[in-house]
């Protein structure tokens, strides 16, 4: 999904990846922010797969007009890696793979598979959540989220949202809000940039532990991507 974050490209994992609610979302609900990133990280520990359908949306000074697309995602966590897929269905068919180390990613429209490194500053955020391979406040300053949110009112008693501002000054991310639902499980993330380009990424229709029954080989085609003949092959 830029999954996302400041991404190589538009759709580009975004990368990045991986969230912001209205502070008066509930006094009475409302969780200390270090106490919501305690529970989100036990929630993510103890998942090994998820499948989930993902609205796209990119705005900013730097983009031009804002940019849309939608899809499904598929995460699993294997015995030596995380794994994250991102089928995008509109505006244009791609497909990106990642296992946090390298990302192969496939444009329909352009004829190509590009196949490349990750550094950390491109790593999918959203990945990196899932895998809960090291504790939030490692990596980011837990904070209450901003007093604004476009999400409706019929949906704010249902979650509530935490801001992450990264430790790393060199990170291409300002911040993250999060919104977390039932379960502790994240429904929205939003990473601003330090162009002010805003990437908000909603999750539906979540699915925990699909492939619980799958094995190495099964799981392996899951996350490949074989393209159509005559695609142009880039390794960067």
């Amino acid at each position: 999904m830029q999954l996302l974050r400041s991404y190589r490209c538009f759709n580009g994992l975004a990368v990045g990846l991986v969230v912001s609610l209205l502070a008066f979302i509930g006094e009475t609900r409302a969780q200390d922010p270090e106490q919501l990133a305690a529970e989100l990280q036990d929630t993510y520990e103890a998942v090994n797969s998820m499948s989930f359908s993902f609205s796209q949306t990119t705005s900013g000074p730097m983009t031009g007009r804002p940019k849309s697309g939608k899809g499904n995602g598929l995460y699993a966590r294997t015995a030596d890696k995380p794994l994250m897929r991102w089928n995008y269905l509109t505006p244009d068919p791609q497909v990106i793979i990642s296992d946090g180390k390298t990302i192969s990613m496939y444009f329909e429209k352009l004829n190509q598979l590009i196949f490349s490194e990750v550094d950390e500053a491109q790593t999918d955020i959203l990945l990196s959540f899932f895998a809960a391979s090291e504790p939030l406040d490692r990596h980011f300053t837990i904070l209450p989220p901003f007093l604004e949110t476009d999400i409706s009112a019929e949906e704010l008693p249902e979650m509530q949202s935490l801001r992450l501002e990264p430790l790393d000054k060199n990170s291409q991310i300002k911040n993250i809000h999060l919104w977390i639902g039932e379960n502790s499980i994240i429904r929205r993330i939003e990473l601003l940039d330090h162009f002010d380009t805003r990437t908000t990424i909603n999750l539906s229709n979540i699915t925990i532990n699909p492939l619980e029954t799958a094995n190495q080989q099964e799981l392996e085609k899951l996350f490949t991507f074989v393209p159509p003949e005559g695609t142009e092959i880039i390794r960067q």
